[in-house]
């Protein structure tokens, strides 16, 4: 998988800030998908990555209540 950068729009994803992170560069796609699914199966509801409804754990796999995208 390569390394992408995801240019982020102003909003917030998983409680993850969209600015740099450490070492001062912008999380990857993959780190940004993966913080998502980590927030909505530990805290019950993240956002969507792609309509930014909430997203919740069902099944070890976060759903979103909005659009339908799954990440597991």
């Amino acid at each position: 998988m390569s390394a992408t950068l995801l240019e982020a729009p102003g909003t917030r994803l998983a409680g993850t800030p969209r600015a740099a992170s450490a070492g001062g560069r912008r999380p990857t796609l993959e780190e940004l998908l993966d913080a998502t699914w980590r927030t909505a199966c530990s805290h019950a509801e993240a956002e969507c990555p792609v309509c930014h409804a909430g997203m919740h754990a069902e099944d070890g796999l976060a759903r979103c209540g909005g659009c339908g995208t799954t990440l597991g």
